[in-house]
């Protein structure tokens, strides 16, 4: 299998894209599409290359590049991210960014006197005069515990004296005298208690400084060392990434991060290898698609030979100067939107329930300025306080909610806050699911290297909850009632696409699914109690899809 892959059929003139697309739109090109089905074939004809990325939790993003090379002929360039069967250099795929050779003799040095100092790090860890110095603090702090324990006791009981003895007091001229001395020995035992504590503090303090001099100094002085070791050879690492553009110009990796140590793989992924190599063996580059091949990660989304983006937290800050010149630029979102405008299903002197269309922002973005809260500050100039309570995805359409005043405002978001009020949506799903309840418990958790992703994260993660009930199954689809229970980010998308959820994308997600011409979620039916008069109120617009 040779780098670059020639279409058995050359593509006809109106096949060719006339600039790539932005890769970031998650919207290849069908000649994209079909280099990167060509691929898939290819990993199913050779299970050698890809039978381990079907062990749990082991898949892998593969990325195909359709080019045209200095005859006018049209292929594609196929890579992989970070390596495959533990190897950076694959036949059939195009090489990593950096220099695998020249990497690998200062990795060599600086990991052996990494590796030296690691063993050193714990022999001296796990020196016998060491752990006997560690199993004598240990009684010292003991012996402490017990003694503070022993005088708590003590002056339990000679507390317990002295209330027996003043309740046994006759009020005669010697009351007073006995009532000081009781109150004198209640005070002795105080100070005698703050002494003890003050003494086992000092010895303990005394202990420790002596075992950090004795051994803890030397310890944490070969960890420091180690630590600027390994920090020198990330560093290192990616000034050997010197990634390229179409007009030769060459920038280190570690320029697009501040000088700050990259994620972990940053330019190791599909996409900037395949960008690299064409630019470097000067072929055009036309079109672009990624795909994920086998199990699905732990934590996000990832279906098996389904199409997605680059990630953002490596491969944004990138792209855009290896593609300059190459891949067009966005369409003025604003200038798409301006025609959206959400309808008014209700509207009184305190509120305003709105229907969302799909496309139109909740509120301004950093692109994108026009969005339904902006649309209601003009509608409504007199209004105060912050008007919209809550948030729709972009691609959601469906019901919002609006307050014409702060009170208003104030006493809605503590209904949605107390979960009181009631929401249900409707969803397409990508996949044929049994029709019975069901409920999704996955907490989430912004993917901090590709945001806005969400992930499933049990240790940092938000609760998150979903109850689900099924309408219908037809034609390879699921319609569904969602209702959640939670309203975290992207809470509907993430539970239904990811495998430990229901395993089925809403139709349209191009984020954790397929795009489509839109996303097939709509929230269809809200209901709250009235702020102003306390009548129970529910709203509901008809579903689009």
């Amino acid at each position: 299998m040779s780098t670059i892959q020639y279409f058995f059929e050359q593509p006809l003139p109106s096949e060719i894209p006339r600039s790539c697309r932005n890769p970031f739109d998650n919207d290849p090109h069908p000649l994209a599409i079909k280099a990167g089905k060509e691929l898939q074939q290819q990993l199913t004809d050779n299970p050698f290359l890809s039978t381990h990325l079907f062990d749990r939790h082991n898949g892998k993003m593969f990325g195909v590049l359709v080019v045209e090379d200095n005859d006018g002929r049209i292929g594609y360039l196929s890579s992989f991210s970070g390596m495959l069967n533990k190897q950076w250099i694959v036949p059939g795929f195009v090489p990593p960014v950096f220099n695998v050779k020249r990497q690998q003799l200062f990795l060599d040095a600086g990991e052996i006197e990494v590796t030296r100092l690691t063993t050193k790090i714990e022999f001296l860890s796990n020196a016998a005069e060491r752990l006997q110095a560690i199993e004598k603090l240990s009684q010292l702090k003991r012996h402490q515990e017990m003694d503070v324990e022993r005088l708590i006791k003590l002056n339990k009981v000679n507390k317990q004296q002295r209330r027996l003895k003043r309740s046994l007091l006759k009020n005669d001229q010697h009351t007073n005298k006995y009532l000081a001395e009781l109150s004198f020995l209640s005070q002795q035992d105080k100070r005698a208690f703050k002494q003890s504590k003050l003494s086992w503090a000092n010895t303990l303090q005394k202990a420790a400084v002596k075992f950090e001099s004795d051994f803890e100094d030397e310890i944490n002085k070969l960890i420091d060392k180690r630590k600027a070791l390994s920090q020198e050879l990330h560093k290192k690492v990616f000034e050997n990434y010197l990634l390229v553009n179409e007009s030769a110009e060459q920038k280190s990796l570690l320029s697009f991060f501040g000088g700050k140590i990259p994620p972990g793989g940053s330019g190791d992924c599909a996409a900037p290898k395949l960008i690299q190599f064409a630019h470097l063996n000067k072929l055009k580059i036309l079109a672009m698609a990624e795909f994920w091949w086998g199990s699905s990660p732990a934590k996000g989304v990832r279906h098996h030979a389904h199409f997605y983006p680059p990630c953002r937290g490596k491969c944004h800050p990138v792209l855009p100067f290896m593609l300059q010149g190459v891949c067009q630029e966005r369409v003025a979102v604003d200038d798409l939107v301006q025609a959206l405008e959400p309808e008014i299903i209700y509207e009184d002197a305190s509120l305003v329930v709105l229907n969302k269309p799909a496309g139109m922002l909740s509120i301004p973005g950093k692109q994108q300025q026009y969005s339904v809260l902006s649309w209601l500050q003009q509608r409504y100039p007199q209004a105060s306080g912050a008007l919209l309570v809550h948030r729709l995805d972009m691609a959601t359409s469906g019901l919002l909610l609006a307050a014409k005043n702060a009170q208003v405002y104030k006493h809605l978001q503590h209904q949605f806050i107390n979960r009181s009020v009631k929401k249900r949506y409707v969803a397409l799903l990508s996949g044929k699911l049994e029709k019975q309840d069901k409920r999704v418990n996955l907490p989430l958790r912004v993917d901090l290297d590709d945001r806005p992703r969400q992930v499933v994260c049990y240790e940092y993660g938000k609760n998150a909850v979903t109850r689900v009930k099924v309408i219908s199954v037809e034609a390879g689809t699921s319609r569904v009632y969602f209702y959640p229970l939670t309203g975290r980010t992207h809470q509907l998308r993430v539970h239904a696409a990811h495998h430990q959820g229901l395993d089925a994308p809403i139709v349209g997600d191009e984020l954790y699914g397929s795009r489509s011409e839109r996303l097939f979620l709509h929230a269809e039916k809200i209901g709250f109690e009235h702020p102003q008069t306390g009548e129970k109120m529910e709203f509901s617009a008809k579903t689009p899809f």
